[in-house]
């Protein structure tokens, strides 16, 4: 399962009024709670869509997740071009037809609005949280994964 996953408002909290907790490493601590939503996704191939994607390499992100307890199989990121100014729907929807992808093999866990311009069939692959609180439970991405297959 291809997972989007933000990072801001989804592993943690986005907050602006309060602190965020940092690991040893300089980067944020995961909600527990948001870890273990995520593990419950078998086979979970990360694509990074956070703003962050550019702030590390791919082998720095990979002991990062691994460092917070986060199982995955794969992680890639969401290369754009930043020339341009796009909504995280555009990059994710170009990231999608680009590489082909089946709406039935994903999964978009993201708290930017945007996402709710997306066209069905591909919206009703997103779990959508509250950007003060995160990923809380694994109940939106359960939801996702027992919706109707898509031809």
């Amino acid at each position: 399962m291809k997972v989007f996953l933000d990072i801001d408002g989804v592993m943690v909290h986005a907050n602006p009024y309060r602190k965020v907790d940092m690991e040893d490493d300089g980067f944020y601590r995961f909600k527990s709670e948001a870890v273990s939503a995520i593990n419950t996704i078998e086979n979970a191939e990360i694509i990074l869509s956070t703003s962050h994607r550019r702030r590390y390499s791919l082998m720095q992100w990979k002991r990062l997740f691994k460092r917070r307890g986060v199982n995955f199989s794969k992680i890639s990121i969401i290369d754009s071009d930043f020339s341009t100014h796009v909504s995280r729907k555009e990059e994710i929807e170009a990231w999608i037809e680009t590489h082909h992808l089946d709406y039935n093999d994903l999964i978009i866990i993201d708290d930017d609005k945007s996402l709710y311009n997306l066209k069905s069939p591909l919206k009703e692959r997103v779990v959508l949280t509250e950007p003060y609180v995160g990923l809380n439970d694994a109940a939106g991405i359960y939801k996702v994964l027992q919706t109707t297959k898509y031809e």
